[in-house]
């Protein structure tokens, strides 16, 4: 019994449109912006400056997203908990 080999992977991308592929692995993906992402990860020391740059905006883009999730989030735990510390106190005081 032999190990399957871990490099040599197959990819089945379910979609209508045809998947970008990586340049440097010929990986498939659904949108271009896993590709960039990919390409910015995986193979940063072949990327060139472009690929470099479109990775770092759509990093930049991310973490963006991922802080403006992180204030809704905490606004939202901080609403809850008064809401309901204001209802105890209404219960309590009637």
């Amino acid at each position: 019994m032999f190990a399957e080999s871990v490099t040599d992977l197959e990819y089945d991308v379910p979609g209508d449109e045809p998947p970008h592929r990586c340049p440097y692995c010929d990986r498939p993906f659904r949108t271009e912006e896993y590709l960039h992402y990919h390409v910015g990860t995986v193979h940063d020391e072949m990327c060139t400056d472009e690929e470099r740059e479109v990775f770092e905006a759509q990093r930049e883009d991310e973490e963006f997203e991922l802080f403006t999730f992180h204030v809704k989030a905490a606004v939202t735990v901080f609403m809850t908990y008064f809401m309901f510390t204001f209802i105890y106190a209404l219960v309590w005081a009637g």
